[in-house]
């Protein structure tokens, strides 16, 4: 080997070791950069034939466990759905108050309850009449601001996915740039290490928002799918697309059908014209994504539905009076009749009656909306009982007919008419082994505050247009976000002696307690059927218990579920923690190993750089001689 060649191995080594400095310089540059992996420098035996002609450098490559990355990124995903639900169920618990604290919901139904009871004890006293009128309105006037708040929340959930929605289009755009800067560059045994960081924070702020599949070239392109499959970047990135609503409200809803959906969807836009929508096929069902759409359309609205029956049951429970059946002429056929005068919209009529020696329940329920018709079975609260809505917009006989059609359409073994005036009659069919009618009953809803009974519409629809609450189930129904139109009888605001006086003539006496007493046992006693479909309850087994007792469910749910969520994103955080450390120590810089590398390199460096002098010094001996 002549000297020529030594020198331009020695060379090679000086190059070589040039180039793991540079990697190094870099590493510790940047050991503090977000998202900076660590460099390593690679080289090989440079050889032709089977002579060794140096050494040369190969691509530099980045220190990482894909593995740990990969799950990571589905940690990051779950993180992102439970810090979201963590965020909202811990401010919902502080909008309904700690269970007894001083601002809490049960606290103020508490006090309510307490103002009858001190009226029930001094109904000729003023001031403990005002009291109990003040006492209400606090009452009507905090679920009228849990029910904006909660509104307010759902805004805010869904502007948080049209904030997320566009940083995911963003990160797709870039990566979709990185992927032909990639896709381009000299073919090599590792792509651009530098640039993988760059890709890998785009992907990391997709993973955020998304529960994303990640599939990779040897070239370092990368295509990103759904869960499900749905590519999000392949070759080209696709739009996501968001039709963000700006005025969110109990009324406004998610529904599958666009035309009755009040509120944003994520629609996945292809650039081949393939288009899907996101949310109405349960795709985004992880990440920060599908944590907001959670809030906003279940849990939100869950919670709306509880102030809804709350508020639907204070103001059923104080204003209905129950009509007894009487029975009808001796027939056989047998049954009973009941006078429908008054019965308003959304008002019950329940006849009990027995078929094939089985008792059974029909709730007959005034609608005259034709468009909310047929009723399901979950328009009460009795799982056990068959519900139908009709119309008596044309007169009980009218009524009556439908009621036969309904009831043929059943296997209903009854029948019903209208003998006279208001009067509806439902008997059985005269056989004693088919069906028998064991009384009915009708719930109305009283609208006067006196001369009724000692029932007391408290509780009104302060909407537009203030009006008598009854439940009605016309429309979207009366009980959607009837708590954010409560209030109290201005009648009674004005003249709080209608707690007491129920009668005007002969006038009820200001000491009579009759009213107070039966407010108290209404609100604080009697049991209520509560909606399963607020999420208290089961279906088959839905809560009964007083309204007090409703209120203190509410808030311990909500406390219950924000103590699970806080409890979930320890847990989880702890995960994501264990692998963001076991990813830190495979990737991070380690300044005391670079610098000891530093020292090899630069002996390595004077080494080749002597044999480089020595080399030199021979040429000029020979040249010296020469």
């Amino acid at each position: 080997m002549g000297l020529a060649s030594i020198l331009s191995i020695a060379s090679s080594g000086l190059v070589a070791t040039q180039s793991a400095m540079d990697v190094v310089a870099r590493n510790v540059a940047n050991a503090d950069t977000p998202g900076y992996t660590t460099k390593s420098h690679a080289q090989e035996n440079f050889i032709s034939g089977t002579i060794s002609l140096g050494v040369r450098s190969l691509d530099t490559r980045r220190v990482i466990d894909e593995f740990v990355q990969a799950q990571l990124r589905t940690e990051m995903a779950a993180l992102g759905d439970v810090e979201v639900r963590r965020d909202f169920l811990t401010s919902l618990d502080q909008l309904f108050g700690a269970p007894g604290g001083p601002n809490g919901l049960d606290t103020l139904m508490n006090e309510f309850v307490q103002s009858l009871q001190q009226l029930t004890a001094s109904p000729e006293n003023f001031s403990v009449r005002q009291g109990a009128v003040s006492s209400a309105e606090v009452l009507a006037q905090q679920l009228r601001q849990l029910s904006a708040d909660v509104q307010t929340m759902r805004q805010l959930a869904e502007d948080s996915i049209a904030v997320a929605v566009e940083e995911v289009n963003e990160s797709l755009r870039q990566l979709a740039t990185i992927n032909q800067t990639l896709g381009t560059q000299a073919s090599g045994p590792f792509p651009p290490a530098d640039l993988l960081d760059e890709r890998d924070k785009f992907i990391d702020v997709i993973t955020r928002h998304l529960d994303i599949r990640i599939n990779e070239a040897d070239n370092g392109v990368v295509s990103i799918f759904t869960r499900s499959g749905n590519a999000l970047l392949e070759g080209l990135p696709v739009q996501l697309s968001f039709d963000q609503r700006g005025d969110i409200n109990a009324t406004t809803l998610y529904s599958d059908n666009p035309a009755e959906r009040g509120v944003g969807t994520v629609t996945l836009n292809a650039a081949n014209g393939f288009s899907i929508d996101l949310i109405r096929n349960g795709i985004l069902d992880s990440g920060r994504i599908g944590g907001l759409i959670e809030m906003r359309d279940q849990t939100l609205v869950e919670a709306q539905a509880q102030l809804d029956e709350l508020a639907h049951a204070l103001a059923l429970s104080l204003s209905t009076r129950t009509v007894e059946g009487t029975a009808a002429p001796a027939g056989p056929p047998d049954g009973f009749e009941i006078d429908t005068a008054g019965l308003l919209a959304g008002n019950p009529i329940t006849v009990n009656y027995t078929q094939g020696g089985t008792p059974q329940t029909l709730t007959i329920i005034r609608v005259e909306d034709p468009t909310v018709l047929p009723l399901s079975n979950d328009a009460t609260a009795d799982p056990n009982d068959t519900v139908i809505g009709i119309s008596f917009a044309g007169g009980v006989g009218a009524a009556a007919t439908d009621i036969n059609t309904a009831l043929g359409g059943l296997g209903i073994a009854l029948t019903a008419s209208n003998p006279a005036g208001s009067t509806l009659r439902i008997v059985d069919d005269g056989l004693a082994a088919t069906s028998d009618v064991n009384g009915i009953t009708a719930s109305i809803t009283s609208t006067s505050v006196q001369d009724n009974g000692v029932e007391l519409p408290l509780f009104v629809d302060g909407g537009a247009a203030s009006s008598p609450y009854t439940g009605s189930l016309d429309g979207a129904g009366q009980k959607l976000g009837f708590a954010s139109r409560i209030a109290v009888n201005a009648a009674v605001v004005q003249d709080n002696e209608l707690l007491v006086r129920y009668a005007s003539s002969p006038q009820t006496p200001l000491g009579d307690a009759a009213r107070p007493l039966e407010l108290l046992d209404r609100l604080s006693t009697t049991p209520f059927d509560f909606s399963p479909a607020a999420g208290i309850g089961r279906t088959s087994g839905p809560y009964s218990g007083s309204i007090v007792s409703y209120a203190q469910r509410i808030v311990s749910l909500q406390t219950g579920r924000a103590d699970q969520a806080n409890s979930e994103m320890v847990a989880q955080e702890i995960v994501v923690t264990a692998l963001q450390e076991r990813f830190h120590d495979d990737t991070a810089v380690d300044i005391n190993k670079e610098m000891a590398q530093l020292i090899e390199l630069q002996n390595s460096f004077a080494a080749n750089a002597r044999i480089v002098q020595v080399v030199d010094e021979l040429f000029d001996v020979l040249l010296a001689i020469g």
